[in-house]
């Protein structure tokens, strides 16, 4: 077997220690040579903005960081700016209010005296609009920091052009905030905890960005979709606004997954178990099988609910735009989705999805039954798994009265609902050996690699029309623990 290329974890926190000290070293080494003055009384600038620059360097060559302070303006032209000390001033009293949980840090500002004060000066020199530090206060009443430890100051934590763009760019590409933080140390040859920003600054980045894009979210992932459209005339979408004309229900499939539901498309699996998004809308997958036995997507959908007047909707724009019918289709019980189906679908065979109904075993009955729980779990694997609707019907109620069940209204509307679920009883349909929506599950992992709570619209609706057909993603059996096998 080949050697690896890398042999990375970039979940693993490295033992940076030798590169720390080497790295540390070095930083104290530059420290002991500034390149640059400190400010003096009488300096001159040629804008404000160039005297600020000069004083933030200065403050993290000094131990701390600086804010601009207060301005004198005269005829709307700014004539004196003070740059001050983050410690300047005393923190305003806080309003406690003991029905609200509020934080009790402690305010950095001590009132310290520290700071730069420049005024605009006119001449008639090559230079006709200068500014000139007047007074320059160095004393601190409070300690300061080392030059490595001024880096963890909010003022100093600044994420560059080029170190956004690769943010962004590997956000895309599914890492996580950790795993970003981890390939950049590698990329820049840094120690861990050595960047210039924190895994903090880059979560706000991201919220920074969707609050950004998020005032025409819905007219940019419409935008989306027409181009998609018109580029491709086999994309399918369709989408419903309410009385504010805001956007309720979108379902949209892309062209290669119109295609394959019209080779594969006789078995459907839908799920609508995660919701992705900021506004907290469902996300529903029209998942299938192909005839290598990979699961395939045949279509995605965001609804505002779940209840049955959207379900109706999705289902009803489903057979329009994908021009057919599944036979069968497998779901969660959702009683609203069992009505969607049956109005809208009323051709296609319904089935619930078992692991479903086991996962509940445990809340119906382990209080219930005690010791003999175990026994139940696997008397209803023998139920399950038997071969004719007779053979169930003679002993499901010899099961049901040897644990004293007969009454219990679980099991009661578990053998209601039994045409849904039991093996024996949809023979005569073709479910491709899906049992469970275990196939939506891993395009479910898929989405939460590439998909947050900031993801806006367009680019979710982006992200999945990429979704690899073609790659086996990990699926995850879904079993009954008591039971132990999985189903």
């Amino acid at each position: 077997m080949d050697e690896p290329l890398f042999d990375i974890d970039l979940n693993q926190l490295p033992n940076d220690g030798e590169r720390v000290i080497e790295f540390e070293q070095n930083a104290s080494e530059l420290n002991e040579y500034p390149k640059e003055i400190d400010p003096f009384i009488g300096q001159y600038f040629l804008s404000e903005e160039e005297a600020f620059v000069c004083y933030k360097k200065y403050a993290c060559r000094t131990g701390f960081s600086i804010r601009k302070y207060c301005t004198d303006k005269r005829k709307g032209e700014v004539k004196r700016r003070d740059f001050c000390c983050q410690c300047e001033g005393k923190a305003p009293l806080k309003l406690f209010d003991p029905s609200k949980e509020q934080r009790n840090r402690k305010s950095v500002r001590c009132g310290c005296k520290a700071r730069m004060r420049i005024t605009f000066r006119k001449s008639f020199d090559i230079f006709p609009q200068e500014w000139q530090i007047i007074e320059f206060v160095k004393e601190h009443n409070h300690e300061l920091l080392t030059p490595l430890e001024v880096r963890f100051l909010p003022a100093n934590r600044i994420i560059s052009k080029k170190d956004k763009d690769c943010i962004l760019l590997f956000k895309e590409g599914g890492l996580q905030v950790s795993q970003i933080m981890r390939v950049m140390e590698l990329e820049k040859n840094i120690p861990h905890g050595y960047l210039p920003f924190f895994e903090k600054d880059v979560r706000n980045l991201f919220t920074k960005i969707a609050k950004k894009h998020g005032a025409n979210d819905a007219e940019d992932l419409l935008r989306h979709c027409r181009i998609a459209k018109e580029e491709n005339i086999k994309f399918q979408y369709a989408f419903m606004v309410d009385e504010q004309r805001r956007l309720e229900h979108i379902f949209w499939s892309p062209a290669h997954c119109f295609d394959w539901y019209h080779k594969y498309g006789d078995v459907v699996v839908f799920d609508t178990t995660y919701k992705v998004n900021a506004y907290q809308m469902p996300f529903g997958i029209f998942v299938g099988i192909n005839n290598h036995g990979k699961r395939i997507l045949f279509g995605c959908a965001l609804l505002r609910n779940e209840k049955t007047t959207s379900l109706q909707w999705l289902m009803k724009t489903f057979v329009s735009l994908m021009k057919k019918h599944p036979k069968t289709i497998l779901t969660d019980q959702d009683p609203w989705m069992s009505e969607a189906i049956a109005k809208e679908l009323p051709a296609t065979k319904h089935s619930f999805c078992i692991w479903h109904i086991t996962s509940k075993f445990s809340g119906w009955f382990t209080a219930l039954l005690r010791d003999e729980y175990q026994d139940w779990c696997a008397d209803f694997y023998n139920l399950y798994h038997l071969d004719s609707p007779e053979a169930f019907k003679h002993q499901w109620p010899q099961v049901v009265a040897k644990y004293h069940l007969d009454s219990n209204k679980h099991v009661v509307g578990l053998y209601e609902i039994k045409h849904f679920w039991v093996p024996a009883y949809l023979r005569s349909y073709f479910f491709g050996g899906m049992t469970t929506t275990g196939r939506s599950e891993s395009i479910n992992e898929y989405v939460k690699r590439f998909i947050s709570s900031h993801t806006n619209l367009e680019k979710f609706v982006r992200q999945l029309t990429r979704f690899p057909n073609n790659i086996i993603l990990p699926i995850k059996k879904k079993c009954c623990k008591s039971i132990g096998v999985p189903l």
